[in-house]
């Protein structure tokens, strides 16, 4: 049995934008509302995809808590590795 949709959006394009979607609703065989909702929620998914998420239990959240308030131990070989000098490239 498919879920009930209880939630409303609502969004205001311009003429060119709504003959846009509605041309390429027609051409997936699928009304707009349809259409736009799918549209929408694969970019959603893409989106939140690409910025990683990662969730704990109650007890791994506590245990991963306490370790980032203990002081590191930097050892011989760590801090070999943070004397290398490395190019790095951040992306967003």
């Amino acid at each position: 049995m498919p879920a009930t949709k209880e939630e409303r959006l609502q969004i205001r394009v311009d003429p060119a934008e709504k003959r846009l979607l509605e041309r390429a609703a027609a051409a997936s065989h699928q009304s707009v509302s349809s259409f736009v909702l799918q549209s929408a929620a694969t970019q959603a998914a893409q989106v939140l995809a690409e910025r990683p998420l990662i969730e704990l239990s109650p007890t791994a959240a506590e245990t991963f808590s306490e370790a980032l308030e203990r002081p590191a131990m930097v050892n011989e070989r760590l801090a070999a590795a943070l004397g290398r000098r490395r190019e790095f490239r951040w992306v967003d």
